[in-house]
């Protein structure tokens, strides 16, 4: 069986009877190693700190003082948002439980990069035993955000943040072949390179081709 989005973390996760996703201490550490939460050498002592404790208890309470006691603006700002879907997630049995629990609440301040992430892992966990690569690059609708690529006779879409260069309409590799300049390139995911989805998933570079009367 293949693997895909293996990026998403959904193997440090736990799985309940009912097959719902389980928050675990190895998850949330993958959150406090983000680049942006990892202190610089200039960090400040409570911010050096917060961080080895989380990383040894990653469930730990951590009160609003701690936070307002960080002197980079930037890191606490960092870690109110982190802290607040840690806090999401052990709050509820699932980390599905915490999507509904989100989207029903009306008051939703989570980034959607995070509520993103939630949706990707998610989405892995229901789609776990898929062999079509078709049914995973159009799942990928549901976290990444799409563009749509103008093409003569076709309905393409490319990952934002993979076309998203300096051009305003990025062309697909087919296209760069015939002399064009891009900033990305990308190839149409067919049945003649579907096989190359698997090493290619947590890359997000395969154009999904939505013409009528296509796969």
């Amino acid at each position: 069986m293949n693997d895909f989005w293996i990026a998403c973390g959904h193997h440090l996760l736990d799985r309940e009877a009912g097959g719902g996703l389980c928050v675990t201490d190895e998850f949330l550490k993958a959150y406090f190693v983000r680049p942006e939460l990892v202190p610089p050498d200039e960090a400040c002592p409570v911010e050096r700190r917060l961080h080895r404790e989380l990383l040894a208890t990653p469930r730990r309470a951590v009160g609003a003082d701690e936070i307002a006691a960080i002197a980079d603006a930037d890191a606490r700002e960092n870690w109110r948002l982190v802290l607040a879907v840690r806090d999401l997630l052990v709050r509820h049995p699932t980390l599905e439980a915490a999507y509904l629990a989100t989207v029903r609440s009306g008051t939703n301040e989570l980034p959607p990069l995070f509520v993103n992430q939630l949706v990707h892992v998610i989405l892995r966990n229901a789609l776990d035993g898929c062999d079509d690569p078709f049914v995973l690059r159009a799942a990928e609708l549901f976290f990444r955000p799409q563009r749509i690529l103008p093409q003569e006779r076709a309905l393409l879409l490319g990952d934002e943040e993979v076309v998203g260069g300096q051009s305003p309409t990025p062309v697909l590799s087919l296209m760069s072949m015939l002399g064009a300049v891009t900033d990305a390139e990308l190839d149409v995911l067919s049945e003649g390179n579907a096989d190359d989805y698997w090493h290619r998933s947590d890359h997000f570079d395969m154009a999904f081709d939505l013409t009528a009367g296509g796969r």
